[in-house]
């Protein structure tokens, strides 16, 4: 079974959205089973309910986020990870300054969806409205189905 790691900063919308997200997608193609999916904040210190607008933006995919509550990122979910994807470089450098060894399975989630895309960062919707919201829900999806081809590739 494969680990895939989604990193943000508060785990309350962009990794909680593509961690439901990418289950979302290999419960479409029937292969769930295959994969062990989790999501972690840098800067998480109390439990907190995915924001209401990624659980609206969410639910009109049929996608429930509701029982999210936002986890710290921890080294031991990083080591047991196969693929770690963060939302930006700067979660990247995060991940690799606590566990540097990890370099060869980290990557931002567009540049891992999509060769070239290294300076690409998946904007924070925090604070934003409703449609805001949708297009960081929207941007994720679409690299996340690059994500899964190319996983899919390797098998």
């Amino acid at each position: 079974m494969k680990r895939i790691l989604f990193v943000c900063t508060g785990n309350t919308c962009r990794s909680s959205m593509a961690q439901e997200l990418f289950k979302y997608l290999l419960s479409i193609k029937n292969i769930a089973d295959k994969y062990h999916v989790c999501s972690g904040g840098t800067s998480v210190f109390l439990k907190m309910p995915a924001s209401d607008h990624a659980i609206k933006v969410l639910e009109e995919l049929k996608v429930d986020l509701k029982d999210h509550q936002s986890k710290p990122l921890t080294i031991e979910m990083i080591k047991e990870a196969d693929l770690v994807l963060t939302m930006t470089r700067v979660h990247k450098i995060f991940v690799l300054e606590a566990v540097p060894e990890a370099v060869s399975k980290v990557y931002t989630l567009k540049e891992y969806a999509e060769e070239g895309a290294s300076g690409a960062d998946v904007a924070d919707p925090y604070g934003g409205d409703i449609e805001t919201y949708r297009n960081c829900r929207d941007e994720i999806l679409d690299s996340l189905k690059k994500v899964l081809n190319k996983l899919e590739m390797e098998e």
